[in-house]
């Protein structure tokens, strides 16, 4: 039986990771204090201020109701696209003086990453704990997993399942790095028994340059905040120029062009495809991601009258019940009555992952 469990932000928060909604109190809190004078920070403070009318350094940021992560960049992008501007905050990337919204763009997107790689790293918890019980039942080498997170708390966790003298399992995402190619370094390409996760919206371990249009992974490590904290450590194996965060912001306007992020799209749909079950954990389905509702509906309607079982896992302790209904009305919506709505919690699937694949496939799953 072939499964798909898709992460979404709510299994990254079950292990104590910034939501969209906090990313920003998160960094101008913690992270901005420290470097307040950075070209960076500089920039960050004078956008909120005069577009958000939010003064970052004496402003109370626990009583500041910050717009949304996807508000912020998807007014940046609507400007990109429609050639316009902000007062103070141009299109034109050579515009020192008014800066440029391309780089402000950049700068969030290294926000987000400095926030998520400052938040909690000592807890894997959940995700090993559901490694581990989807192994004890043989269907882990049978399970792909599909996320739209750019933390690596699953990435490191799978990883650390590979024994080099053993050679059990290898983490694969899809994609060929110019690691693969490098005697010195310590990623193999993979080969033998594979867990597959496909990344869709970028990894904060994934450094790509845009010369050579090669990617560098830097295991176990958030290697976009090499692009922040020294540069020199941040480029290209190949042909030692500067890398660029390959990270896919939740906005409407997603660009999906690079080339690695379309061939994980690919083999992200073709898993999808191949799958009996598809298991969404944390995941809302919020409206601005259509290009994950194109691709669902694209494998709905070509599977050649394959039975697709489809569960969701997305409850939490603080969640009301208005919102619960609200998605699972949004679920079924769009993908079908047929949708398993459970009540269950990221930290619950992963204690006893198997009772819910076998869940899925009884008759009147939820009379049970």
């Amino acid at each position: 039986m072939n499964i798909c469990i898709f992460l979404g932000a709510g299994a990254s928060a079950a292990e104590n990771l910034p939501i969209q909604n906090e990313l920003f109190s998160s960094y101008f809190k913690w992270i901005l204090p420290k470097h307040p004078n950075s070209p960076m920070n500089r920039k960050l403070r004078d956008f909120f201020k005069e577009v958000f009318y939010i003064d970052v350094l004496n402003d109370n940021i626990d009583e500041i109701d910050f717009p949304t992560f996807e508000e912020v960049l998807g007014i940046l992008d609507m400007a990109d696209q429609r050639r316009e501007s902000f007062k103070n905050f141009s299109t034109d990337k050579y515009n020192i003086n008014n800066g440029s919204i391309s780089l402000l763009r950049q700068y969030l997107i290294l926000l987000t990453a400095n926030s998520i790689n400052n938040a909690s790293k000592e807890s894997n918890k959940y995700h090993q704990l559901l490694l581990n019980n989807l192994r004890k039942k043989n269907q882990l080498l049978n399970t792909t997993f599909i996320s739209v997170n750019y933390d690596i708390h699953i990435d490191n966790t799978i990883s650390k399942l590979y024994d080099k003298k053993k050679m059990r399992v290898m983490l694969d995402y899809g994609i060929d790095f110019a690691n693969f190619d490098h005697k010195s370094s310590s990623w193999q390409r993979p080969v033998g028994d594979t867990i597959k996760l496909y990344k869709i919206h970028g990894s904060l371990n994934w450094l790509y340059c845009p010369v050579c249009s090669s990617i560098t992974l830097t295991p176990y490590e958030g290697g976009v905040m090499r692009i922040l904290n020294n540069q020199n450590e941040a480029k290209c194996l190949n042909c030692k120029e500067y890398t660029v965060p390959i990270i896919v912001p939740p906005t409407y306007f997603k660009n999906m062009s690079n080339l690695y992020l379309s061939t994980v799209w690919n083999k992200a749909e073709t898993a999808l495809r191949d799958a009996d079950l598809i298991i969404f954990c944390g995941y809302s389905f919020p409206e601005a991601d259509i290009h994950i509702k194109y691709m669902l509906k694209r494998v709905q309607t070509s599977r050649n009258n394959k039975p697709l079982k489809i569960m969701v896992v997305n409850n939490h302790k603080n969640k009301l019940l208005s919102a619960l209904k609200k998605e699972e009305k949004r679920y079924k919506r769009f993908l079908g009555n047929d949708v398993i709505f459970t009540n269950a919690s990221f930290q619950e699937f992963a204690e006893n992952p198997n009772k819910y694949i076998s869940l899925a496939f009884l008759k009147n799953p939820l009379d049970k």
